[in-house]
């Protein structure tokens, strides 16, 4: 079988809309430029589009000189960010159980993304000073994504998905970094190491799934039904505690990867044992 990488996406800002990109660089922190920026309040704890739902409405855009220009839908304005021109100043934050010296933006900054919150808050960046690892590897740097560098899913596990869900439901909705077809559904539990263009990839833990997936990424509208949630824990429920969807996966060395690249499993593990309790 043959498996394809068929999307490639990164979220420059923690919460924000997917930018879709043909190629990237695969850092041991994550793809290049992915969830380097976040927001929190006054006293350093992030906020995300959890509780947040208009943050999922922020737009970036790409400059030549490595800024982006970010706009809402809902504010008059739109602003330029460019990390080169921050002070210097760095702040503790929280990232969940995860403390991280933060660089500060300026005052400005802070303004906007405060009318679109509708809270005071501060945006920072995980710039020179910032450091962070993850939970079950702690060798392995990850920037402000929730817990590990890369998010994987595939097409075939959302058709499966899809097949009984009362509710269409798009991959936007989970923010991966990497989608792949080709596969079978949920094929993906059992791949522990893979390899997408130059880079290998390892499989650490499935994706344990929140409220975050049941708004609707082009409104920011909470599903009142609590799908795709509700689907999902009625064969996707681990140990009786975590509805999963997708797996973290570190990179074992850095690369360029492209959209079309092959997907190759270079070693297989014993997948997670779930029930299936839908009603066909």
């Amino acid at each position: 079988m043959s498996y394809t990488l068929s999307e490639l996406a990164i979220y420059p800002i923690k919460s924000i809309q997917g930018i879709s990109l043909e190629s990237s660089n695969v850092e041991m922190a994550g793809l290049f430029g992915d969830r380097r920026y976040m927001l929190v309040r006054p006293d350093g704890e992030f906020i995300t589009g959890r509780k947040h739902p208009n943050l999922t409405l922020v737009t970036a855009k790409a400059l030549s000189n490595g800024s982006w220009h970010l706009s809402h839908p809902e504010v008059i304005n739109s602003i330029t960010l460019d990390f080169s021109t921050f002070p210097r100043d760095y702040a503790a934050v929280t990232v969940w159980d995860n403390t991280v010296n933060a660089q500060l933006a300026q005052e400005e900054i802070n303004t906007w993304f405060s009318e679109v919150v509708g809270e005071a808050v501060r945006l920072v960046y995980f710039g020179d000073k910032s450091e962070r690892f993850t939970s079950r590897r702690p060798e392995v740097p990850v920037g402000f994504a929730d817990g590990y560098p890369f998010l994987l899913t595939t097409s075939a596990s959302l058709a499966e998905l899809n097949q009984t869900c009362p509710e269409d439901i798009k991959m936007a909705q989970f923010r991966p970094n990497l989608v792949v077809t080709g596969n079978q559904p949920f094929d993906e539990d059992s791949w522990k190491r893979i390899r997408i263009g130059e880079v290998e990839f390892e499989n650490v833990k499935p994706c344990a799934r929140c409220i975050f997936t049941a708004l609707n990424p082009t409104t920011a509208q909470r599903s009142k039904k609590g799908e795709p949630l509700k689907t999902l824990a009625k064969f996707r429920l681990l140990d009786k505690e975590s509805i999963t969807f997708g797996i973290n996966m570190i990179a074992l060395n850095t690369g360029v990867i492209n959209i079309d690249d092959k997907v190759e499993v270079l070693e297989y593990k014993e997948p997670e044992v779930y029930v299936d309790r839908r009603k066909r």
